[in-house]
Order: structure tokens, then sequence, then C-alpha cells
């Protein structure tokens, strides 16, 4: 049975990917079937989706402020307009099945579907729901969920399906040495991965500069290392401030396509607590200091960090209170206690679901047959 599939979400990265791998999945059962990606005009989307060949077209979408201003009275006129883009979209595509995964474009697209009675899906990667997913989940067919705790923030669970966060590593490359040569990397030390999401985070990239500039010792003698994913937008910035530093323990690449040769050489990620993030480091089982996006919708990704926190499975810092000196001490401790280091690995393996993408297509499958 070949399907003609609409996914459509957008923005960050978090949105995007696991969409890519629910259209790999798709593709991987028949070949014939047909995906359609919709997104914003501006996002991040418009790159990557066309990087893994499939097909993509965009809508105007723009969201609303949490606080009363002129600008929602344009999000207000820009969510009509894209109502109608997603209707002709739609007509013209013919889709048998549309798939939200999240950000502002996936809500009108969904919204449009499901009036014309196709069916709808929805997938919500953070622990603490956004507006759109949680509005959507009143007429859609069903909701995937990353985390089964976001039960709570949702009505109507019967359409409630905990599935886990596909994630675009589904197959895990092993540790290979030519990775190592790629990077600049040392392969007889332990390395450190830090980045920001998929834009980038000055506060983070200056935060780990300063903090491993300032116990540099430390990581020679504890033979340590790392690879700081700067993002596009601030790397010439920080190639500038580590021209000056001269540091041969910290390496920096402007941005990584293919993030999970990086994450197989890892030991240990500084990184935002975006729930694409959190579900790649689970499929890894790699321990995690973690630092909420402060500005994230409804502020999902502090929710995100403090139950893996929680758990054991990852250490959380705020934006607010990070720091060069607070992040060395927590990576001095780390690096002197691989017990620890070890005891996270295990509990952020269990918030792993290596299988989400096929969860999340057979029970669509299933649910087109049965129709």
């Amino acid at each position: 049975m070949s399907l003609r599939v609409i996914i459509t979400g957008g923005g960050t990265g978090g949105h995007i990917y696991p969409g890519i791998s629910l259209a790999h999945e798709l593709i991987s059962r028949d070949f014939k079937n047909e995906i359609l990606f919709v997104g914003t005009q501006k996002g991040l989307e418009t790159k990557l989706i066309p990087r893994e060949g499939f097909k993509f077209c965009s809508i105007k979408a723009k969201g609303l402020s949490r606080k009363i201003c002129g600008d929602n009275f344009t999000a207000i006129g820009v969510f009509f307009i894209s109502l109608w883009q997603a209707y002709k979209l739609i007509r013209k595509f013919k889709p048998d099945v549309v798939i939200g995964t999240g950000g502002y474009v996936s809500g009108s697209v969904v919204l449009i579907a499901a009036l014309l009675k196709i069916p709808t899906f929805v997938h919500e990667q953070n622990v603490f729901p956004g507006v759109t997913n949680r509005f959507l989940s009143r007429i859609v067919k069903a909701v995937f969920l990353s985390f089964d705790q976001s039960r709570r923030y949702f009505k109507g669970h019967s359409k409630l399906v905990f599935s886990g966060n596909p994630v675009r590593c589904k197959n895990l490359p092993s540790l290979n040495k030519e990775d190592f040569q790629r990077f600049r990397l040392d392969p007889s030390k332990k390395t450190i991965l830090a980045f920001g999401g998929s834009k980038g985070a000055a506060s983070i990239n200056r935060a780990v500069i300063e903090g491993v500039n300032s116990i540099k010792e430390d990581f020679v003698k504890n033979q340590w290392q790392v690879l700081l994913i700067t993002g596009s937008e601030d790397y010439e910035e920080v190639r500038k401030i580590m021209i000056d530093k001269e540091n041969s323990i910290l390496l920096i690449e402007p941005y990584l396509y293919d993030m999970e040769r990086a994450y197989a050489l890892a030991d240990l990620v500084i990184c935002r607590a975006g729930a694409t993030s959190i579900a790649e480091i689970s499929a890894y089982g790699l321990p995690a200091i973690l630092i909420p996006y402060p500005l994230a919708t409804h502020n999902h990704q502090e929710y995100n960090a403090r139950l893996l926190e929680k758990e054991g499975a990852a250490l959380m810092v705020l934006d607010k209170d990070l720091s060069g000196e607070r992040l060395a001490k927590i990576l001095l401790n780390l690096m002197q206690d691989e017990r620890q280091l070890e005891r996270m690995s295990q509990k952020v393996r269990e918030f792993s679901k290596p299988d989400s993408a096929k969860k999340i297509v057979d029970f669509i499958f299933d649910y087109v047959k049965k129709k």
C-alpha cells in the first residue's frame, strides 16, 4: 500500500528532524510512497529538506506574541493567508495522510487537512506541549508523545500514543578513527561535544571557551578535549577568540549536518535541552550538561531538562546562571568522577526509543488500512 503523505513542521531542527526520520521510514517501507514537506519560507527546513532529497513547499507562518502588541494583528492576518495556501496545496497534492511535527506552520496545514476529512496526526517532541499541538490534539486521529509525562497536559487520553522521538541517527555509526582525524581530535583522549542547537548559542560558546581555558591543565592531566559546534552565525567571532587563546584541546566547527559522527566519538555533551538533542544523546547513552534555551516557548526546554536531571540522566544549568567559572567546576568534577558519568549514561539510555519512527508509521498504516 503506497501513500501520499504531507509532513509539516519547521522553524528549528527540533521540529524538522523528526519529520525527516519519519519520511525515511516511510520510504524504507515502500519507495512508491510520495512525501511532501510543508514548512516556513525562512526556517532551517528550506536547507535541510532539499538536502535529504525530499520535495518541499513553503507557506506563510508567523507566531503570536505572548504580549499584547501590534505584531499580533499581523500574525492573525498571516494565519488566514496560510490557511488559504494550505487549502490550495492540499487540494493539489491530495494526500492520504498529514503529519504535523510542530511549529506554527503545522497548525494551518493540519487544521485544513482535518476539515477536509483527511487522516491527520501530530507528534509532540517536548515534555510540555506547544499551544499548536494542544489545540490540534482535539481534531487529529492521534498524538504521538516523546515523553510519557506529557499526558497530563492533554485532554482526550485515548488519542495519546507514547512513541518516543524519531531521531536522524537511526543506524548509530561506530567509533571511527577517520572522524577523529576529520575534527582534528586525538583518539587517545576523551571528548566533550558542545553545541547550542541547530542555530548555535553564543552564551554556550563563550562559557565553554572561558571554562576550558580556566582549567586547561586539568584537561591535559585527565586526557580530555572539546569539540565545539559554534553555529554558523557565531563561528567567525569564536574563531577570532580562538586565535588569541591558542588552545589545542578545544577544536571548533561552524555546523554539522551529520551530527551522528560527532555523537559517536563523544563521551560527554554540553547542549541545549531541545527534544531532538535529548533523543539523540539518549540513543547514544551520552551523559550531558543541559542548558535550556531561556526564550523557548512556554519554557519547554527547562521542563525537558528538569525531567532528565530528576532521573539522574543529566545535569542542568540555567542560561542565566551559566558562566565559564560555573561550567569549569562542573566539568572538573565530572572528569574526576567516572562513576557518575557511567550512572548518567545508563540513566539517559532509558529515555531512548530507537524504534520510534517505526512505531509511528506502523500506527498510521494500521489506521489507514482499517479505514
